[in-house]
């Protein structure tokens, strides 16, 4: 559904943004290619101006996603307002066909680079940080969060049309991490 130029998939499946950079950079130039580049300047860079490096402007949203979705209805105008701004930051309206596919790729991308730290020693540890999880419950934790910043924030705002095309990657690629996502997302859904 989302295919793309086999081209892309090297650069699609590393996640670190340097090594990303020199694969971009060896591949031939094409229309796509300029589109695939503003996309990752927008993705790794500052925009709150404030001298940082090395930043991925996308995983943070996914944070602030999750935040907003632990929000409740008191501060609804301003979660509303900040959520359209990230719908719009992360390209999420875009119609173009080709776009499609790659930001498809990219959410991906950002979700998988978010997964990839959800295995780390403190990763959904309680008691302050002397109980530490084991690899079911980080899994678990896991989808936890990436269906609250993708369609349990949606559900929640009333944006399950409008963040449909997300939702759909962020599932797609938990699908992927391993095997008890699927049943667990479905549990999620049905809450």
């Amino acid at each position: 559904m989302y295919e793309i130029d086999s081209k892309y998939s090297a650069y699609y499946n590393e996640i670190d943004p340097k090594k990303r950079l020199v694969i971009l950079d060896s591949l031939p130039e094409d229309e796509a290619d300029t589109f695939v580049r503003e996309v990752y300047n927008d993705r790794y860079s500052d925009h709150e101006g404030k001298g940082r490096k090395n930043i991925d402007w996308w995983l943070w949203r996914c944070i602030c996603l999750q935040i907003l979705y632990g929000r409740g209805n008191f501060l609804r105008r301003f979660r509303d307002r900040e959520i359209s701004t990230i719908k719009a930051e992360l390209r999420m309206n875009d119609a173009d066909e080709v776009h499609r596919q790659h930001l498809y790729h990219e959410y991906r991308n950002t979700c998988r680079r978010y997964l990839s730290t959800c295995r780390s020693g403190n990763y959904a540890s309680r008691f302050m940080g002397f109980r530490q999880a084991s690899d079911e419950e980080k899994v678990l934790k896991a989808c936890e969060d990436v269906w609250q910043m993708s369609s349990g924030v949606a559900k929640k705002t009333g944006n399950s049309e409008a963040m449909k095309f997300w939702i759909e990657a962020f599932r797609d690629e938990l699908y992927d991490y391993d095997d008890i996502c699927r049943d667990e997302y479905k549990r999620l859904e049905e809450e």
